[in-house]
């Protein structure tokens, strides 16, 4: 009998380091005989850098990463003779590794809890797979630093889907207290850091989302975090093992850099950035491998795990289009389909598809969003319920409808297993901290976060060239967000190309039957399609553009931070006041803001309280979603607004499909509605002032100075508002609402002499109490704020179709306000009305 396992043993040859020779020494599984042009060119430019600390391999999803991955693997242990940890975001995604190693023949051992760390990997003989938590958290076996724990060495890491892994890697340096489970230490902190919303103005804001009245985050004063740092350390260190013993050894000694925010759900104690020096596995490691998806940023890589700006900055990628599938992105709500309800009708098209056995999915962005879905599809809520849906569509047993919950990521549905995806809507962040920076960054960096997220889910559908999807995206946010130019450059070069291609199909489209007949052109493979679609997406192969700007700040960022936890104060403060002053970021003023913030925690835990107050006024007066400082900024007199018109045609501008606009226009006033809460009916006054082309300010909630809003017009006279939209029909202007309107009157005429106010309370009924003498004050009733938002969309659907140059546009809207009666004086000659006496009460 032939031993062959004798005879290659015999015969044993050194082993090869090369990538490509790895590959051609291995029993190749059915399918594949050769790698991929872009698997081979990046493995190439890997071979050459292969000794470098750091290295990002940029591959398209379903370029084959995962092979690419475990062959830069098996060339580090045979070089090298040391262990190799491979981290996948989710354990969907370990098994799946797993699986593949096993199908290419190269081998790999599975990361098991409560068992020694296998015998193979140790010796590195054998790539261990796990999850991120493997590695990162506070108790993790390779050991952390001060622990006196003996530390695992290993010759390489590979991160696998990094992009995607950034919020669980957070999450393990993340101390998350949830109201419902620890419901007195909840309470305790809210009650310890009460007083320090109060004294900035925001503990209405902070009682309504502690008591659960209110989404969104608040995080705690900085100044206010410092002074209790002593007292929490304590606190914490006796309570923190019935929540999570997991994270406190990262956080014991970094309290001082860390944000605390609370939502109605759960307060999280964060740092900054995660510590991942304390785990010196991943510190020390000499090759450190990023896989990463294509996406346009990769600052947050930097941020997450320390990376360098020269290696972040220089992936190593390929032009190649291997493994982008076939996508028609179709977005309804920029269809010509008159009032067809969209939800509705992608519902009935997602059902039929589903009976037919093309797999359909749904991605919402929350799970109250998700069971919106539940009249046609199936919503498993758990971890495990999702796998084994996942599974079953898979291997062909179901179909869907299926809707997920804020999940973007770990999922693939090849093949016929996802034939019809769905978006439904913006996705939102996983955590505290998400919604936290969503909120205080604005612009390029929110964009990019969001377009990662978008990029991911829209991939779920395909895995490799020859699969093909059609993506329908629908929802508001998603609608307005797709729709903005600046927006689209965060996107990859074939999902531009690819939305644009599916604008262009969707010009034609007038009926809900036409919409369906254009999705099956991609389902049952219409020849002039799938041509049309190869020819539009070669232009997308061309090489990744970086973001310089984001790079560098990123890596500021991080360095100051790793001052500030030396104690460097002064040089940990110099480095981010510097990058405020780079001529990249004079336009950026939200990242300007967020560096503010962060200088002003150093400044606080410097025990400089001017300086923290100067540089958190800089971020608030930016943006007021930050902290207010605890002395408000002095209310600065604005110039003469621009020419109304133009303000809304600049708007519109902004969009590189102008019907987005309106998706964003009603969003934004979809809170002038009696059960908004009063802060958000503001913020909707606010905003519709915006859209009508005026500037509009909320001097009382950003100075607590002057009225609720303040519409400032390019006529000769302002609108002054005082917000009463609690009040019912029956509960008529007293005498104190209408002092209150004559006070912020009086602040207008000081701060703008010369200009004339109007003055208007927002309320149901023009009525006024007989003791109010509410003579020259207009009431703005909701049914007439609900006339003007219908005149104002009227005015910018008429816009969206026209064509022309900037002159030629605002001429045209500026014909277009005068018809809707949309000038100042017309708003308030016809749509406000003077106030009248209440009725007397019978007897």
């Amino acid at each position: 009998m032939v031993d062959f396992k004798k005879l290659r043993e015999a015969k044993a040859k050194p082993k090869p380091i090369n990538p490509r020779d790895i590959f051609n020494s291995l029993p190749k599984p059915p399918g594949i005989n050769d790698l991929y042009a872009s698997q081979a060119e990046v493995l190439d430019s890997w071979f050459a850098r292969r000794t470098d600390n750091d290295v990002v391999v940029k591959l398209h999803t379903g370029g084959g990463k995962t092979l690419v991955a475990l062959l830069m693997a098996q060339s580090v242990m045979n070089e090298t003779g040391e262990p190799v940890l491979y981290l996948a975001p989710t354990n969907q995604l370990v098994e799946q590794v797993l699986a593949k190693s096993k199908e290419y023949g190269i081998s790999a051992v599975p990361y098991t809890k409560g068992q020694q760390l296998p015998a193979d990997f140790q010796d590195g003989k054998s790539v261990l797979v796990g999850s991120y938590e493997t590695l990162f958290n506070g108790r993790s076996k390779f050991g952390v630093r001060g622990s006196g724990q003996e530390v695992v060495r290993v010759g390489a890491i590979v991160l696998d889907d990094a992009h995607v892994a950034l919020s669980s890697v957070r999450d393990a340096f993340t101390l998350t207290i949830p109201a419902k489970s620890h419901k007195e230490v909840y309470k305790e902190l809210a009650d310890r850091f009460r007083p320090a919303f109060k004294e900035v103005g925001r503990n209405g804001t902070f009682t309504d989302i502690v008591t659960g009245k209110e989404n969104g985050v608040a995080e705690v004063p900085s100044w206010a975090w410092h002074r209790k740092l002593d007292e929490l350390q304590q606190y914490l260190a006796g309570i923190v093992d019935g929540i999570d013993a997991f994270v406190w050894p990262f956080l014991r000694y970094n309290l001082a850099v860390c944000h605390c925010l609370f939502s109605k759900t759960a307060v999280s104690i964060t740092p900054m950035f995660p510590p991942v020096d304390l785990l010196p596995t991943f510190d020390d490691c000499s090759r450190r491998i990023y896989m990463s998806a294509t996406i346009a940023d990769d600052s947050e890589i930097i941020r997450t795990f320390g990376a360098s700006q020269d290696a972040v900055a220089k992936p190593i990628t390929s032009a190649s289009l291997a493994g982008v599938g076939e996508r028609m992105i179709l977005v309804p709500g920029l269809m010509k389909l008159g009032d067809t309800a969209i939800v509705p009708m992608v519902k009935k098209i997602a059902k039929a598809l589903a009976a037919k056995d093309r797999g359909v999915a749904i991605l919402s962005p929350s799970g109250p969003a998700a069971k919106e879905w539940t009249d046609i599809a199936e919503y498993p809520e758990t971890t495990k319920a999702v796998s084994e849906s996942i599974s079953a569509m898979q291997a062909g047993k179901t179909f869907g409808p299926l809707v997920l919950a804020n999940r973007y990521d770990g999922i693939d549905l090849a093949g016929n297993a996802c034939r019809f995806l769905v978006m439904d809507n913006l996705p939102q962040g996983t955590n505290n901290y998400d919604v936290f920076r969503m909120n205080v960054v604005a612009d390029a960096a929110v964009s990019s976060l969001l377009a990662q997220r978008v990029e991911q889910g829209i991939g779920r559908g395909t895995r490799g060239g020859a699969d093909f999807c059609v993506i329908v995206l629908v929802g508001a946010k998603l609608v307005g967000w797709i729709g903005r130019r600046k927006n689209l450059d965060f996107l990859t070069a074939s999902t531009r190309i690819q939305l644009k291609m599916g604008q262009e199909v969707s010009e034609a489209v007038t009926t809900p039957k036409e919409v369906g007949e254009t999705i099956l052109k991609c389902i049952n493979r219409d020849p002039d399609w799938v041509a049309y679609h190869a020819s539009e997406l070669a232009e997308a192969a061309h090489a990744i553009p970086v973001d310089e700007a984001s790079m560098k700040m990123a890596s500021a960022e991080r360095r100051a931070f790793r001052l500030q936890r030396l104690g460097q104060f002064e040089k940990a403060l110099t480095a981010l006041e510097k990058l405020m002053g780079e001529a990249a970021l004079a336009k950026d003023i939200q990242r300007r803001a967020w560096l503010a913030a962060s200088a002003a925690r150093i400044a606080y835990q410097m025990e400089d309280e001017q300086k923290g107050q100067r540089l958190q006024t800089t971020a608030f007066s930016a943006n007021n979603n930050h902290s207010p400082p605890r002395v408000r900024p002095v209310y600065v007199a604005r110039p003469m607004p621009g020419k109304q018109s133009a303000a809304i045609v600049e708007r519109l501008r902004d969009y590189d499909q102008r019907a987005a606009i309106l998706a964003d226009f009603e969003e934004a006033v979809s809170n002038l509605v009696p059960e908004a809460s009063a802060a958000r009916y503001e913020e909707a006054l606010a905003n519709l002032g915006l859209y009508l082309g005026f500037e509009a300010e909320r001097p009382e909630k950003i100075h607590e100075v002057g009225p609720d809003v303040l519409w400032r017009t390019d006529a000769a006279f302002d609108f002054v508002i005082e917000a009463k939209s609690e009040k019912d029909e029956a509960n008529p202007l007293y005498k104190k609402d209408h002092a209150q309107l004559l006070e912020a009157e009086h602040w207008f005429k000081q701060t703008y002499p010369g200009r004339d106010a109007i003055r208007v309370s927002a309320l149901p009924e023009a009525v006024a109490d007989e003791k109010a003498t509410p003579v020259g004050s207009f009431a703005f009733r909701l049914d007439e704020i609900t006339q003007v938002v219908n005149a104002l969309r009227g005015v910018l659907t008429e816009l969206i179709g026209v064509g022309g140059d900037f002159n030629a546009l605002s001429e045209h809207c500026e014909a277009a306000l005068m018809k809707a009666r949309l000038k100042p004086a017309m708003i308030r000659d016809i749509f406000m009305k003077p106030f009248g006496k209440a009725q007397a009460k019978a007897q």
